[in-house]
């Protein structure tokens, strides 16, 4: 389900009640964000070092998405930080958080618990689908040859950037550390992907939820999830 508000925040339903979900059409301009944010120092000094315009929208309306989600008003402030790892949190609120943007999107997950991950592509950007054995393993390449069509090779590599973003580790492979589980898969509008982590010895399962929007595909996990891949 989606709710739209008065902006051009849109409150999406993640089928968790623990869980808080949504994404922003990116229809302002920078004061916009900026007089609804009032960030902190080391937020403006991250924001500087962006350049282009479109990457400054996307990024401050990543951040404005968060406060919608814990219905924060605009007069008070929540700083974001970024662990020596780059997963953010934030300093003056217990909620674990993650954040994306793509293109005229963005989107932001948040919980009160469990590590989460989101990502947000849009389709209406060129992809160069000759990089698919970049990212994906053999099964991986299989399913998709099999049909190489834009959605398969999108939900892959965004189910990947998810379980990259909630594991919160550089150095993870998205061909040799991250496996999905497509074998026999079938995508719907909505549904779940198994996937696998397996790293220095340890293998951890995780389901990674997917939205297929005319515009773009949503992909989000939290690891207090896993177990319920014992009954997928």
């Amino acid at each position: 389900m989606i709710e739209s508000h008065a902006m051009a925040f849109i409150h999406l339903d993640s089928n968790r009640p623990d869980v808080l979900l949504g994404a922003w059409q990116i229809e302002e301009d920078e004061i916009f964000f900026l007089t609804r944010l009032k960030l902190y120092e080391n937020e403006w000094k991250k924001l500087a070092t962006i350049k282009h315009a479109n990457r400054r929208l996307e990024w401050l309306s990543s951040r404005l998405c968060i406060k919608e989600l814990l219905k924060i008003g605009h007069k008070d402030r929540i700083e974001s930080l970024s662990e020596a790892n780059g997963k953010p949190y934030l300093s003056n609120h217990p909620f674990n958080i993650s954040f994306t943007h793509s293109h005229k999107y963005s989107a932001a997950i948040a919980a009160p618990s469990g590590k989460v991950g989101i990502d947000i592509e849009y389709l209406g950007r060129q992809r160069n689908r000759r990089t698919s054995y970049l990212f994906m393993n053999e099964q991986e390449l299989a399913y998709y040859e099999a049909e190489p069509s834009q959605q398969r090779f999108i939900l892959i590599w965004s189910a990947k950037e998810t379980l990259y973003k909630s594991y919160g580790q550089r150095g993870l492979s998205f061909r040799q550390h991250i496996a999905t589980q497509v074998d026999h898969f079938h995508i719907d509008k909505e549904g779940i992907l198994p996937a696998i982590i397996d790293k220095d010895g340890t293998q951890r399962n995780y389901a990674i939820y997917y939205k297929i929007f005319p515009e773009f595909i949503l992909t989000y996990t939290i690891d207090s999830i896993q177990e319920s891949l014992q009954n997928v």
